[in-house]
């Protein structure tokens, strides 16, 4: 069973438009001994869950009183009412940091079970969604390692890039988990909406400015603020597993400076100017609310904290880089 909350701010969160509608069953999950309904005028569209196998439905609105059945893949004690709903759409995505034409690429969420309470529900979204891009990032470190094969770098570089892609899986699982801790409901991502043939006819230069803007920066500053949120997280398996996203997150910082050092190397001028031009942009930030959220620190310190990162960390770090 899909927990309506729960995909409903998932949704919400894509920023989707257009989507069509179809009839369908929306249903409540109720106590086994409740034996009535609650009125359709009384609830929301997020209190309730899509009776049906397409993980990427969503409620849109009631359009009558329920009755009391069991539903559900895990048949589940529900109130079902006939109700609009969106059409699946595995178009509509979420978040970073996965590029292909231009767009920021992630896979749809689908969450199954019974939503155990709604006291924690924009907790359990906030980690569903730092899933997704974790996920996201597996497909983004897949791509980089046949990159760097194409244009001859070492195995040290392979190594390491595969190894980041592990880790990366093992980070979708963490927050996965969470997720299902603080909003009942297991989460796992559909299908990848890669568009296109994929080319490995790359140049030296573009993969040397999508390490500075992926790697360098955007992963080196979110492993900052990543490493303060946990040494701060009150709960102690929060703390525990963003501690240890922080060092792998770290090493994956490490490893795309390297990638853009062996690229100056072994590069040209035209390398040389496009990762000068990366770094010369506006710098990325991290979204200290959300991280706030999954970690319960409070969002001023890890503000403080990306911005202490940027000048103890970022700009050292590119200055050394440029300099080499």
């Amino acid at each position: 069973m899909k927990s309506g909350l729960l995909l409903s701010i998932l949704a919400a969160l894509t920023g989707c438009e257009g989507m069509g509608t179809h009839d369908g069953e929306a249903c409540l999950a109720v106590p086994a001994e409740q034996t009535s309904c609650p009125a359709a005028s009384s609830l929301s569209p997020s209190d309730l869950f899509v009776n049906s196998s397409d993980c990427s439905e969503r409620v849109m609105s009631l359009k009558g009183e329920g009755e009391r059945k069991q539903a559900g893949q895990t048949i589940t004690e529900a109130c079902c009412y006939p109700a609009e709903i969106s059409d699946g759409n595995d178009r509509c995505i979420v978040g970073r940091p996965y590029w292909e034409d231009g767009v920021q690429r992630q896979a749809p969420l689908c969450a199954s079970g019974a939503l155990s309470t709604v006291k924690h529900a924009e907790r359990a979204a906030a980690w569903a969604l730092a899933g997704a891009g974790e996920h996201a990032s597996v497909a983004a470190f897949a791509r980089l390692s046949l990159h760097l094969m194409s244009l001859g770098a070492p195995t040290s570089l392979l190594r390491a890039v595969h190894q980041a892609a592990l880790e990366e899986v093992g980070h979708a699982e963490q927050c996965w988990e969470f997720a299902r801790f603080f909003g009942g409901a297991e989460v796992t991502a559909g299908a990848f909406p890669f568009q296109g043939s994929f080319s490995t006819h790359v140049s030296l230069a573009e993969v040397a400015a999508a390490a500075v803007r992926e790697g360098c920066l955007a992963e080196t500053l979110g492993a900052h603020v990543l490493s303060v949120a946990a040494q701060h997280a009150p709960e102690a398996e929060v703390r525990a597993a963003l501690l240890t996203m922080a060092d792998e997150e770290t090493r994956h910082a490490v490893l795309s400076f390297e990638i853009v050092a062996w690229a100056l190397r072994n590069g040209d001028a035209e390398v040389s100017a496009r990762v000068r031009a990366a770094f010369a942009e506006p710098w990325p930030r991290v979204d200290v609310a959300e991280l706030s959220l999954r970690s319960n620190v409070d969002a001023t310190l890890l503000a403080a904290a990306a911005e202490q990162g940027i000048a103890e960390v970022l700009t050292p770090a590119a200055a050394r880089l440029l300099a080499a």
